[in-house]
């Protein structure tokens, strides 16, 4: 009689595993039917049996159905786990290949780490299906389900990035690019994303690390996006106050790409300038004029660079240069016109340290002098004015040449114009 009672109770518990075991197939069978409420339940009741909770085939369907809800349009389903839906599909996966593992010590392994990840490397290496209790469901997961589940989470972080949320965005392209990975997929554009989403919240050490994968693995489809990178990586380190590795990336990038390296160019004159490094600002606006002959915005830097450099005469060449280009450019004729009326200025300053107050007739000969480079500014600036009629530097100089010229009628006239704007 005991026997038979020990029989019975192992019949019971034989049933009770086997019940438990058909609900799972149930829950898959619901999913395959469009049911994903009554997949969903039976899931999670799978998931808290004895039976059932480290069976490898309970995650397998569980990360098949939360992926369906996570993805799917019908508001009434997605509600059933909202924006965790991914989440939770994704670390079923997870569990899913763990318990898969044959190997007591492997049933713990941590995918998400590198150790844990190297370690399944290898024991996908050695090829032996031994190690496994079904090595088509985890090749279904690797191979099939991932891909489409990093998608989706991609799909969410181009969302996220669109609506400016770009915190949210870099978690969604994380997510991505681990789930990628344990495909063992390198998506260059997701982590050209995710390295995007990483500046723009501010990650910037997460940003170098990505930004350094690009350019290693040379992304870009062509050398205006791989100069981006490197322009990304130098703002960067500029923002962790690396200003050596900023310098070393901009330069790597100015050598490597020679016939698209403007705008790095640029940023390493922009730095000098800021810097006070006139010299070495000086050497990049010559290669920037080098590579685009017809901006005359370069011209005017160059010109405004010579005049800190004490080198009138050839800042004047570099204005005209401009002009030549482009006579209708408010810089090019504004410093054109600053350029006469500096000279105007310095000229009666120069007089007054160093003509005798005495020497009438020599004093008004330096006076006539700076009318006459009043009078060359003037064209200049008044077509400045016209570009721009409400540039108060514009107006001030203007008032003033036009009072050392003695034209008081348009004095009046530009007097009047700024009392009206700094009222």
């Amino acid at each position: 009689m005991k026997k038979v009672g020990l029989l019975l109770i192992l019949f019971i518990i034989s049933i009770s595993g086997f019940s438990q075991k058909t609900a799972v197939t149930s829950a898959f069978n619901f999913l395959k039917d469009g049911f994903l409420e009554d997949a969903k339940k039976a899931i999670d009741k799978a998931e808290d049996h004895a039976q059932t909770k480290e069976w490898f085939r309970t995650y397998y369907y569980k990360g098949q159905i939360y992926q369906a809800l996570g993805i799917t349009d019908n508001k009434k389903y997605n509600a059933l786990c909202g924006e965790t839906c991914l989440d939770i599909a994704y670390d079923a996966y997870l569990k899913s290949i763990k318990y898969n593992l044959k190997n007591p010590e492997d049933k713990n392994i941590d995918l998400e780490s590198e150790v844990g990840f190297m370690r399944f490397v290898k024991i996908l290496s050695e090829n032996d299906e031994r190690n496994f209790e079904d090595s088509e469901s985890l090749i279904d997961i690797l191979m099939n389900r991932f891909p489409a589940l990093s998608n989706a989470f991609v799909n969410k972080g181009v969302a996220n990035f669109q609506t400016n949320n770009y915190e949210e965005a870099y978690s969604q392209f994380e997510k991505a690019l681990d789930i990628a990975t344990l495909s063992f997929k390198v998506d260059t554009q997701l982590i050209y994303f995710t390295s995007l989403a990483a500046m723009r919240s501010e990650k910037f050490k997460e940003a170098i690390d990505l930004n350094e994968a690009l350019i290693q693995l040379n992304y870009g489809v062509d050398e205006e996006e791989k100069v981006s990178v490197y322009m990304n990586q130098s703002r960067a380190y500029q923002a962790m106050e690396n200003t050596e590795k900023m310098l070393k990336t901009l330069e790597k990038g100015i050598e490597k790409y020679p016939n698209s390296n403007y705008p790095l160019v640029i940023e390493l004159f922009n730095y000098y300038v800021n810097i006070g490094e006139t010299e070495k600002a000086f050497n990049y606006i010559n290669l920037a004029i080098e590579k685009n002959p017809n901006d005359p915005q370069f011209y005017v830097i160059k010109g405004t660079l010579l005049e800190e450099m004490k080198r009138k005469e050839d800042a004047k060449n570099e204005y005209e240069k401009a002009l030549e280009i482009d006579p209708e450019n408010f810089d090019a004729n504004y410093s054109m016109g600053a350029f006469y009326y500096n000279s105007a200025v310095d000229t009666l300053d120069w007089a007054e340290e160093n003509v005798p107050i005495n020497e009438f007739a020599k004093m008004n000969e330096y006076k006539e002098i700076s009318n006459s480079l009043f009078g060359n500014a003037l064209p200049y600036l008044e077509k400045s004015y016209s570009q721009q009629p409400t540039n108060l530097n514009v107006l001030n100089t203007l008032r003033t040449i036009y009072y050392r010229l003695g034209k008081m009628e348009e004095f009046e006239k530009v007097r009047k114009e700024l009392e009206a704007l700094t009222d």
